[in-house]
């Protein structure tokens, strides 16, 4: 059972409320259909097509399109330096630059038969993990295109049948988020750790302090080290999505993007 025990918004980024408060520092207006963050305080935000990059003082800053991919529904912004998007409806991963600028022709995943992939992460060592639901695969590609870690028959793995919604790899564990399920856990080499059996998240963040599971109208917090969850007190009622980095909560909702941070 979930623990009731409701931290404050403090706890969730990590640091004591002692003579601090959460400060709404910026607001950015717009309607917008994906947002994520960065570890080095960069917003993204997506409509459509559309790609756009805010810095932390709420400016525009750098602005990305592609008409022939459709809607972006995937970022991975693992490595600022080196962003991943991918387009399951295509097969396609477009790997861009901190100025949202190519890197790369775009990388056609029928190349290695691999056209239904419905998820992919990037990885460390500019590499990246797809996960392949006819053959029950998590693939491992290096940068040079190389499979490195291969992953077979993942559902006789965990022991489930598994329809994941996302993937993400955090330091050295890769973390495949099921919604009928939990987050199944694996190490760096692709080896299968654990389950963490809390399900129904539409969206999972992985920070240093906790792994943080987003659902309709509330985020549970889950500390892998002593195993509790908790949910967590929002400054908000409603939102379409959050995310955390560091001292700085973003909330995207219907016409907007709130940014707080803890202030002394």
């Amino acid at each position: 059972m979930i623990n009731r025990v409701i931290f404050g918004i403090f706890m969730l980024l990590g640091f004591s409320a002692t003579a601090q408060e959460l400060k709404l520092t910026n607001t950015i207006k717009g309607e917008f259909d994906f947002m994520t963050t960065d570890h080095i305080g960069r917003l993204y935000l997506a409509k459509g097509h559309e790609l756009f990059v805010y810095y932390d003082d709420g400016k525009l800053k750098y602005q990305y399109s592609d008409l022939s991919r459709g809607v972006i529904t995937h970022l991975d912004t693992r490595n600022p330096m080196k962003l991943l998007l991918f387009y399951p409806g295509y097969g396609q991963i477009a790997l861009l630059d901190n100025t949202l600028s190519r890197t790369r022709d775009n990388i056609n995943l029928s190349d290695f038969g691999l056209e239904l992939a419905t998820l992919a992460c990037a990885s460390y060592d500019n590499g990246f993990w797809v996960y392949d639901p006819v053959s029950f695969q998590l693939l491992r590609y290096d940068q040079g295109l190389k499979i490195t870690n291969e992953i077979s028959n993942i559902n006789q793995l965990v022991g489930a049948e598994i329809n994941p919604n996302q993937m993400v790899e955090f330091e050295n564990s890769l973390y495949l988020n099921d919604a009928n399920h939990g987050v199944f856990v694996f190490d760096s080499f692709g080896t299968y750790s654990k389950l963490i059996p809390i399900k129904g998240a539409e969206r999972i963040q992985v920070r240093e302090n906790g792994v943080f599971l987003e659902y309709e109208n509330k985020l549970i917090k889950y500390d892998p080290m002593n195993f509790e969850q908790a949910e967590i007190t929002l400054p908000v009622k409603e939102f379409k999505a959050l995310s955390i980095e560091k001292k700085s909560l973003y909330v995207l909702q219907k016409g907007q993007v709130l940014v707080f941070s803890l202030d002394k």
